[in-house]
């Protein structure tokens, strides 16, 4: 039996190569999380600072590792789609669901293990830098050094594994339990749009967000504030994430805008497959959404705290501004007083001004991992979903249409996925910071503050990039196969 997931595995590399780099660099990163924890709480710091790095870590492995977990998931998904035809004839010769299903677990485990390893290797050399960069910046007093963290190793490896376990588990039960009919016809056409189990779950995710928003809702600290609208957008976009299937059809019509005005055959091509394919565009919208969504939410937030500190540094220049001091008399000792007081109120700025400084530093940390995991899903996902319709494109060009033509169909296509996940992704930002620009008004934080406009414009503008060049790169490469041999090609 593992000599056979073994030989499944090799014969699979390729479609298996997008998830098992986002699983080396899970492990990679939860692995440099657990050592910097780990470190720290060895030097003896104090439990302000190990609560401080268990918070940051946490936070960072967080937001990153729903990100990996829903790459991994999407990139499964679509690994297992591509299997439907395979699952389907094992099904007819007599294989029961559970035997197919532990089957392809056992894969991604292979999988997951060979690159949890190697990236929990990865992270262990790269904790010590990564260390030395945080107590340079401040970020964590002198004292933590560099060494290899046999706890941090272990956490990497098994979280990762887990992870990919739980990803496959979701993505493989409905295939495996189709019935062996139904499974050959869903391999040549699409049906049942959003499965029960996916609309249950996204139901619960906005059930959550609610219950988040009502947890903070009566809690008056701007830090509270802040942390409130985070956890409601983080479930907001999971939840859009998963009615992505059914987002796809509302937001093919914008999206395909630009490509009917401007290219009337591969403009309403792409329209017309992108209506007929909706978990297609849906796998594909779905890492935009999340980069572009997490994105935003990071860097609104972090303006957000920036606004607060400035708001509260401005308060207390307000109120230390002395009345005119009268002349000095002989019986008059309240200069030195005075005098005092502004010194403290110079070192609460200060204090203040190093808050925000931190608050920049651990923004960036946040947004580094994020950003590469976001583009190895993006270009994954969409190199996959590309040359998953070989047979389409051979079909298309033995009809009459031309490379040039595909190649414009598929670039608008690209177009239709970047505006709708954009748009999702706003519609879920709006949210969050109407929210957060209401509960922050009674601290004197206006609207325009929380919105970096040229940071969030520099996100969008990357994931669109992302986007194009993860549709146009795969679908040259499948366009120089000779149409009649891409036709006989079965995956």
């Amino acid at each position: 039996m593992f000599s056979f997931v073994l030989d499944s595995c090799r014969s699979r590399l390729g479609q298996y190569a997008g998830s098992l780099l986002v699983v080396v660099m899970m492990s990679a990163l939860f692995t440099a999380l657990a050592t910097i924890v780990d470190r720290v709480h060895r030097a003896g710091l104090g439990h302000g600072p190990e609560r401080s790095a268990e918070s940051l870590m946490g936070l960072v492995g967080g937001t990153s590792g729903l990100a990996a977990l829903l790459l991994v998931g999407n990139t499964l998904a679509l690994v297992v789609r591509r299997r439907r035809r395979e699952i389907g004839v094992l099904r007819t010769i007599g294989a029961t669901p559970i035997q197919v299903g532990a089957g392809i677990v056992a894969e991604m485990s292979v999988i997951a293990l060979a690159g949890g390893v190697a990236g929990a290797v990865a992270g262990s050399l790269c904790a010590g830098p990564a260390l030395d960069w945080l107590v340079a910046n401040k970020v964590f007093p002198p004292g933590p050094e560099a060494g290899f963290s046999p706890q941090g190793f272990v956490i990497g490896v098994l979280s990762t594994v887990g992870v990919a376990v739980l990803a496959t588990l979701v993505s493989v039960r409905r295939p495996a339990r189709t019935s062996p009919l139904s499974g050959l016809r869903e391999a040549e056409v699409e049906r049942g749009v959003m499965p029960v189990g996916r609309m249950a779950t996204a139901v619960l995710t906005l059930v959550l967000a609610g219950a988040v928003w009502q947890r903070y809702e009566h809690e008056s600290g701007a830090d509270q504030a802040v942390n409130g609208a985070v956890g409601l957008c983080l479930f907001l976009l999971l939840s859009a994430w998963l009615l992505a299937p059914l987002l796809v059809r509302p937001l093919v019509v914008p999206g395909a805008l630009p490509g009917l005005l401007l290219s009337r055959y591969s403009g309403r091509l792409a329209a017309v497959t992108s209506i007929r394919s909706a978990r297609r565009v849906a796998a594909m919208s779905g890492p935009v959404l999340i980069a572009v969504g997490l994105s935003a939410a990071l860097l609104c937030s972090g303006a957000a705290s920036d606004a607060i500190i400035r708001s509260q540094a401005s308060m207390n220049a307000s109120a230390t501004a002395a009345p005119p001091v009268p002349p000095p008399s002989a019986s008059s000792t309240g200069t030195p007083t005075e005098a005092g007081r502004a010194e403290d109120d110079g070192a609460d700025i200060s204090v203040l001004r190093e808050q925000q400084r931190r608050n920049e530093v651990g923004t960036r940390v946040l947004m580094t991992p994020l950003i590469v995991f976001s583009a190895i899903g993006i270009l994954n996902t969409l190199l996959l979903t590309t040359r998953q319709r070989r047979g389409e494109f051979a079909v298309l060009r033995l009809t009459g249409a031309t490379s040039a033509q595909l190649l414009r169909m598929l670039l608008w296509e690209s177009v239709v996925v970047v505006v709708g996940a954009v748009l999702t992704a706003s519609a879920v930002l709006g949210v969050f910071l109407s929210v957060l620009s209401r509960r922050l008004a009674p601290h004197g934080v206006d609207f325009d503050s929380l919105v970096p406009g040229e940071a969030l414009a520099q996100v969008v503008s990357s994931c669109a990039a992302l986007g194009l060049l993860g549709v146009l790169v795969p679908g040259v490469l499948v366009l120089r196969v000779r149409p009649v041999q891409a036709a006989r090609t079965r995956d």
